[in-house]
């Protein structure tokens, strides 16, 4: 191969110049014509030079989602929703190439993360660099509007009346996040101030509405909308599964169930759901009155999530109870036979460690023939790798019972103390509430012999009944905070035991598996050397966990246990 001779550039000047200038003028014409620009966005390299290349992989072809809904009533559960506009993903939206899930349909679904100005850098990119990857389509909220890299970030309190904004005691914070803003300052510097205190909560509960409000009026179209908060993670590929169950033409609002006083509601932190025909009722009585009527009572209520499903029932939307939405991390998650074949949908008070093992896990475990999961999968993969007989420096969240001697806290969360109770001296009211729980057998006892036998807790019992209560406890519990080797003997005697936690005259059992996390031992008095760490020591009867696993046994299919667990809340919908 012959090298170029560099005799064979020009000598002269201007020789020169004419050849370095036909070299740039190729260039250029190249890579404008021929290499994505850097600025081009992941969607229009796809579309400009891959046109044939599909981001969502094809569902499994060993089962065809049509023959999952075979027997489902066209009525309720639609094999395919009546077509809509495609949405156009919002400015905030990106596309990963590679690494996704199988996520089909997903232009359907618009996804709202919400999130605080404070903690927008510590929780968001984790975020985006996992499980947003792979969804089209979501909008990112926050106290302010903002920019991030190439992602904006829209304000959820931009249209709370001036009123409140400017004035109402709650938004203190808000309006010192607009000061520090526009002087240009880190904002996430405000979340270790004694002044921060209290106050993101406080303005927490007024961005539900608006958000809610918002992503309907920019997207109208969609089907689903889908509200998560920025510490939460959801398993696509279960909570689509299970979407495609309901009628987005159907007034439906999903979520985890909670009640505060009479108001059921969709817990915000675990992630809920709202279909178009729902958004669009809400939006029919979204008028200059009600919002007044609604700003006040969020003015004077607890909670966000609360006062919006107030708001959806005057709309005439209720909500209905799904499940696989949990309030947990895996650290704190029960890992019981309950939930064991369950479709994992959410996890909340997930930090960014927690986020990325969740994407980890997904990523290796959803394939072209598996394309969903339930938590026994995560347990196998992400849990049971580190549970043993015993490990130091580390709390698994045992709190069942909890073993401190005979002048300690001696709680027993399982436990009922029954104790007799006169009702001779309470007034009406008093006795028609004690009376009013009892079975009949104690009532007519209560009523005839003016007593009755009352169940306690630990922490309910007087000073005298705990000692009382305290003797009659066996010699294995009354021993359990001596040692670990006496810890660990309290729950192999206890037939419900299967973890254990211990430290310096304290025992603590449990009845389902936690995983937990590390504890660096402490003296528990700062800078003293001299003082012995305490340490603490947790275990799992590996014995009993296998024996978990085996009661269980085969898990059914997510298709087929999600399509059993919607006909039977639509059959209870329709009663």
């Amino acid at each position: 191969m012959r090298v170029l001779s560099t005799n064979a550039w020009p000598r002269s000047g201007l020789g020169r110049i004419l050849l370095t200038t036909l070299v740039v003028v190729l260039f250029m014409v190249v890579s404008r014509h021929y290499l994505p620009s850097v600025h081009d966005s992941a969607e229009q390299v796809v579309s400009k030079y891959a046109p044939e290349l599909h981001i969502e992989r094809p569902r499994p072809s060993k089962v065809p989602f049509e023959e999952v809904l075979h027997d489902a009533p066209e009525k309720h559960i639609p094999t395919h929703s009546p077509s809509a506009p495609s949405p156009i993903p919002t400015s905030s939206s990106k596309l990963s190439l590679r690494g996704c899930p199988v996520i089909p349909n997903s232009d359907d679904y618009l996804i709202s993360m919400k999130t605080g100005a404070t903690e927008l850098f510590a929780k968001l990119p984790e975020q985006l660099l996992t499980s947003l990857r792979c969804v089209p389509n979501y909008m990112i909220f926050s106290d302010i509007e903002q920019e991030m890299g190439d992602y904006h970030i829209y304000s959820s309190l931009e249209d709370v009346s001036d009123k409140y904004k400017y004035s109402h005691r709650d938004f203190d914070f808000y309006r010192r996040l607009l000061d520090l803003a526009a002087k240009g300052q880190d904002l996430s510097l405000m979340k270790i101030t004694k002044q921060a205190a209290g106050s993101a909560w406080d303005l927490d509960k007024w961005k539900f509405l608006p958000i809610t409000h918002k992503v309907f009026v920019e997207q109208p179209n969609v089907k689903w909308y889908i509200f998560l908060e920025a510490d939460s993670y959801m398993a696509w590929t279960n909570v689509l599964e299970l979407l495609s169950l309901y009628d987005p033409d159907e007034p439906w609002y999903l979520g985890a169930t909670h009640f505060f006083g009479d108001v059921a509601f969709a817990h915000g932190g675990m992630g809920y759901f709202i279909s178009n025909r729902a958004m669009r009722d809400l939006h029919r009585i979204y008028d200059g009155k009600h919002i007044n009527e609604w700003e006040k009572r969020i003015s004077e209520g607890c909670c966000g999530d609360v006062e919006l499903a107030a708001i959806l029932s005057e709309a005439g939307v209720n909500i209905t109870g799904v499940p696989g939405l949990y309030g947990e991390s895996i650290t704190w998650f029960e890992w019981d036979e309950g939930r064991w074949c369950e479709p994992a949908l959410s996890w909340h008070h997930m930090g960014s460690h927690d986020v990325e093992a969740l994407w980890q896990f997904e990523s290796k475990h959803l394939t072209q023939e598996v394309s969903h999961y339930v938590y026994k999968d995560l347990f196998h993969k992400l849990v049971e790798p580190h549970l043993a007989q015993t490990r130091e420096d580390w709390d698994n969240m045992s709190r069942d019972r909890i073993m401190t001697g005979p002048s300690g806290l001696h709680p027993d969360e399982g436990r009922r103390y029954r104790l007799k109770t006169s009702i001779g001296d309470m007034d009406d009211e008093g006795r028609r509430d004690a009376l009013r729980d009892l079975s009949d057998e104690d009532k007519e006892l209560a009523i005839s012999e003016g007593f009755y036998m009352k169940e306690m807790r630990w922490g309910e019992l007087s000073e005298s009944e705990q000692e009382d209560a305290w003797i009659d406890l066996s010699d294995v519990e009354k021993e359990a905070h001596t040692s670990l080797r006496a810890c660990k003997a309290a729950c192999e005697d206890w037939g419900e035991c299967i973890q254990f936690f211990y430290m310096t005259d304290r025992c603590h059992l449990h009845r389902s598996v936690r995983l937990g996390h590390y504890m660096q031992a402490s003296s528990g008095v700062e800078d003293d050397e001299d003082k012995e760490p305490v340490r603490m020591t947790s275990g799992w009867m590996m014995d009993r966990v296998r024996d978990l696993k085996d009661r269980v046994g085969t898990c059914k299919s997510v298709p087929e246990w999600m399509k059993e667990y919607a006909k039977n809340e639509l059959r209870k919908h329709d009663d």
